[in-house]
């Protein structure tokens, strides 16, 4: 493509979102960020220009797009009370989005989905983009109906999919949970923790992504982006554990209590209002054989190199915590 110009980001003061600014930012964009009135900005370059509005009201969508010749669309609900509310955000912003990013003339768009659009490893091998789309949460499904109203209202603007695996890295509490409870010395893992997955470190996200928009490739790809290698919760639990330079026990979770004790959070989660870490839907996905994909198509076609591998990015994460106070 040409040199980068100007782009508008949805949820660039997110965990993704915000590394991915500054690494578009790096490479010499234009970056516009579409921000709530509530939203935390520290973390965004002095350079990013900011506009003010909410995701679900469509004139502002339009607007924040005038001006801009791409977009990088990361923001969305990764935990919701039920499927009508993700796909709200998942489906319906993405369409109107989409629509409002044609009506104007942006060129290109780039849409942050999930490996959990896919669903988990098919019949013991990666999954590849062009097998049966099978997801198996409510969260899966509403990423997959995002990429399915791209495709069908993208029309003649340039447009790909990036479906990243689990994601980590500074800033992020999901894994941070489970690094917490290894410097308490202990390792939690539901059933014989032998599920192989893929997971790629944040800022090697955020550059796959500005590749991606940057790419001369054809219109229309969907890509899976890992960082190359396979580990277990063993992998996980072993990194972490060296990191933190500390040791732990494991604490096995039998499959068959886990969704009992799933809806004891849910229920104690619900009456504060509150959305669960751990639910029954959690436990659906952490009970699956396999979660791996296909990054290798992605790597090949833009000479894509991630720069951390499971080792060296939870120690470079780990350090980021340590030196936050997280831990």
């Amino acid at each position: 493509m040409p040199s980068p110009q100007k782009i508008l980001i949805t949820g660039g003061t997110g965990f993704v979102g915000t590394h991915a600014v500054t690494e578009l930012v790096r490479a010499g964009w234009q970056v516009r960020c579409l921000v709530r009135g509530s939203s935390n900005r520290a973390r965004l370059p002095a350079e990013v220009e900011l506009f003010e509005g909410e995701l679900t009201a469509t004139e502002t969508l339009r607007d924040s797009l005038i001006g801009c010749d791409a977009v990088m669309h990361i923001a969305g609900l990764i935990r919701a009370r039920s499927q009508p509310e993700y796909l709200q955000i998942n489906r319906d912003v993405t369409t109107v989005l989409v629509k409002a990013a044609k009506a104007v003339g942006v060129k290109r768009f780039l849409l942050c989905s999930s490996q959990a659009a896919g669903g988990p490893e098919l019949n013991g091998w990666p999954r590849r983009v062009d097998d049966p789309q099978q997801p198996i949460t409510n969260y899966g499904v509403s990423k997959l109906a995002g990429e399915e109203v791209l495709r069908s209202n993208a029309g003649d603007m340039w447009w790909a999919i990036v479906r990243p695996p689990a994601v980590y890295g500074p800033h992020d509490r999901a894994f941070f949970t489970f690094v917490r409870w290894v410097n308490f010395g202990f390792k939690l893992r539901l059933g014989n923790g032998s599920m192989r997955f893929n997971i790629i470190h944040v800022h090697d996200l955020a550059v796959a992504m500005r590749m991606a928009i940057e790419a001369d490739l054809p219109s229309g790809q969907t890509f899976y982006a890992t960082d190359g290698e396979e580990y277990t919760l063993f992998d996980m639990g072993d990194t972490v554990e060296k990191a933190l330079g500390k040791k732990a026990i494991w604490i096995p979770i039998p499959l068959g209590v886990a969704p009992g004790i799933a809806i004891v959070i849910e229920f104690v989660a619900g009456l504060s209002g509150k959305i669960p870490l751990l639910s029954r839907q959690k436990i659906l996905e952490l009970s699956q054989t396999a979660w791996t994909c296909d990054g290798e198509t992605f790597r090949s076609k833009v000479n894509f190199q991630p720069q951390y591998d499971l080792r060296s990015g939870m120690a470079q994460t780990i350090n980021w915590y340590r030196e936050r106070g997280w831990i």
